[in-house]
């Protein structure tokens, strides 16, 4: 029995012993959980969830560096369109100086000096507001954060001087296929009527008013007024009607038609004549129209309808591409042989394509490696030798013709002058647009979608290692309670153990 009795003990104190050091673990645990606010402290924890925990917390610490990656481009962006609407503002004062420099009858030479020199003063502001708009050092209007390319364009049809690529989408090539299939249905055309008079002179009194994208004159012709004539006369008021006169030779015997063209292709262009007198290009009371049409080409793979002789692309590659249009061999996108005898069809196939894309702003946006977290994006280049190209008779002018002495001075050409002017408006504007466009559309939107990303992949990365406090506190007391009584037990054993000891005669120590 007494050997029975012994033997029962141990066993009771060996077990009180295992659940007092359970006990005394648990509870440690439970402190450690509740003191750091985690469930998972240690690998032993959970395994399987302190690997999916470690995962969640680097995308946690990318998703982060990726919005504030986007927060700095939107801002550095802000730069940018600052420093144009600096340039808007000026352009704007430079169109009214040459607008007055116009009013020929009563500005005097000295007053269009005195414009000349202000015009040459916010030159020199444009050129300085582009050289220092900058960030971390980096010029952001020069051109050295824009896009360069080469061109494959054995036929002539694009017009890569006024093309541009805007942004290229994770690790694209760049390259841009281009082909167009020929034919009266797919080529830009401008809008043009016609009227024979049958004669290289007028027989009687002519009287119409033309109406182009840019207004309308009404313009009186007396009998035997000239063909070339009455071309010249309306071709003076071109840039206030948006529309070209051209004299049609008949079998080499003299003009005998009048050509009217809108200056510009495309489905936007118009051109119409109201027939006041007589009846060249309608019956008297009556009107003849015409609308230009937009191309057709395959670009990147997609069909892409032109804007007039400007294509619009999108995908892996953003870009605006220009095309050309002074071919009498159809080697364009365009009808052309407007101001010839024979309108000539763009009927041929033509293809070029544009390769080996370098440069812009490569932006980091996504917490990832793969290409769609990446954007490279282009600024464009607003120097003054570069805003406001225009041609005139043959050759290219921009914003740098302006100055004193210049080509398009307001001394020697106040009319180009104002062309320019207006041109250097629309690329700025146009410059504004993209800048302000991409902000909103991919930069907000992925700001928005990172901060969602990162709301929902913490409530994810908590739900796994966070600690459940209650749950912890409640465990903390349970095994406090189990570590008291643990020990109570440990301790009844051992009085138990002496007790037999006194009953076999064994002296206590």
């Amino acid at each position: 029995m007494a050997v029975n009795g012994l033997g029962n003990s141990k066993i009771t104190s060996m077990n009180a012993s295992r659940n007092l050091w359970q006990a005394s673990r648990m509870k440690s645990k439970a402190m450690q959980s509740l003191s750091s606010g985690l469930r998972i402290n240690t690998g032993k924890d959970d395994p399987a969830g302190l690997m999916i925990s470690e995962l969640l917390r680097s995308q946690l610490s990318g998703l982060g560096r990726a919005l504030r990656n986007t927060q700095e481009t939107n801002n550095v962006m802000s730069i940018a369109e600052g420093g144009l609407s600096s340039v808007s503002s000026m352009l704007t004062k430079m169109k009214d100086l040459a607008i007055h420099s116009l009013n020929t009858g009563v500005t005097s030479k000295s007053q269009v000096n005195a414009n000349q020199m202000e015009l040459n003063s916010a030159l020199s502001t444009i050129q300085r507001v582009v050289g220092t708009t900058n960030y971390a050092g980096n010029n952001l209007l020069d051109g050295s954060r824009d896009f360069d390319f080469d061109t494959v364009d054995t036929d002539g049809i694009l017009d890569a001087s006024a093309s541009r690529i805007t942004n290229v989408t994770g690790t694209s090539s760049g390259d841009v296929p281009i082909s167009f299939a020929g034919g009266a249905d797919a080529q830009a055309e401008r809008a043009y009527v016609e009227a024979d008079f049958g004669a290289s002179s007028l027989d009687a009194t002519q009287e119409f008013t033309v109406t182009g994208m840019d207004g309308s004159r009404t313009y009186s012709f007396a009998a035997g007024t000239s063909i070339e004539d009455m071309a010249e006369q309306i071709n003076s008021n071109s840039g206030s009607t948006g529309v070209n006169a051209y004299a049609i030779r008949d079998d080499g015997t003299g003009a005998t038609s009048l050509r009217l063209a809108s200056t510009e292709y495309g489905s936007s262009a118009a051109v119409r004549v109201d027939q006041i007198r007589g009846d060249g290009f309608a019956a008297q009371g009556a009107s003849v129209s015409d609308r230009g049409q937009d191309a057709t080409l395959n670009i990147n793979g997609r069909e892409v309808t032109t804007d007039g002789l400007t294509a619009n692309v999108a995908g892996d590659v953003n870009a605006r591409l220009s095309f050309t249009e002074d071919s009498t061999t159809a080697t364009t996108i365009a009808q052309t042989g407007y101001d010839q005898d024979n309108l000539t069809d763009a009927a041929a196939n033509r293809e070029a394509s544009l390769t080996n894309v370098r440069g812009g702003m490569q932006l980091q946006l996504g917490e990832g490696a793969g290409g769609q977290n990446r954007e490279t994006v282009g600024l464009g280049n607003f120097s003054p030798n570069r805003l406001g190209q225009v041609e005139y008779n043959g050759e290219t002018y921009s914003l740098n013709d302006l100055y004193g002495g210049g080509a398009a001075s307001l001394q020697n050409n106040p009319e180009l002058a104002l062309r320019i002017i207006d041109q250097a408006i629309s690329d700025v504007s146009s410059g504004r647009a993209n800048i302000g466009a991409y902000q909103a559309n991919t930069l907000d939107t992925n700001a928005n979608n990172l901060m969602v990303a990162i709301e929902n992949t913490t409530a994810t990365e908590s739900g796994i290692s966070d600690a459940d406090m209650a749950e912890m506190m409640t465990n903390y007391v349970k095994n406090q309670i189990l570590e008291n009584a643990s020990l109570r037990a440990l301790q009844t054993t051992q009085m138990n153990a002496a007790n037999v000891l006194q009953l076999l005669g064994v002296p206590g120590r």
